[in-house]
């Protein structure tokens, strides 16, 4: 099997991943405002599921798993197996804060957080 060296898409992938952190941040905000606000559960659902995907193409396997459980909650939300809660919520928020720490950390260091204890946090809301 070749290996590909991805590189040079670096960049890129930093500024598609922080748009998408971005984008989950101020769904967040919205959702916090106005749980019911599906528009908002829509575009955090969207942005978690492009980050998962542009991640696991870089090969950040611990931002890919992160983005997958934010993804695989607010698909629960919307498909009314889950109540948004307040413990939910600073869950999120952690996850997403995490998500963007992971991405400064990438671009300085060239290495993701370990994000392994949120992502934990996260799936005990899965059903």
């Amino acid at each position: 099997m070749t290996t590909v060296d991805l590189s040079s898409y670096k960049k890129l992938y930093l500024q598609t991943a922080n748009d998408n952190c971005d984008a989950l941040l101020g769904s967040y905000i919205k959702i916090s405002q106005d749980s019911l606000d599906k528009d908002a559960l829509k575009n955090i659902y969207i942005s978690a599921h492009s980050l998962r995907s542009e991640s696991q193409t870089m090969g950040y396997s611990k931002l890919t798993v992160l983005s997958n459980m934010i993804e695989k909650i607010t698909k629960n939300i919307l498909d009314n197996k889950i109540q948004i809660t307040e413990n939910l919520m600073a869950v999120i928020k952690e996850a997403i804060e995490n998500a963007q720490s992971s991405l400064l950390n990438i671009e300085k260091e060239n290495k993701e957080n370990d994000t392994d204890f949120i992502s934990k946090k996260l799936e005990e809301y899965i059903v």
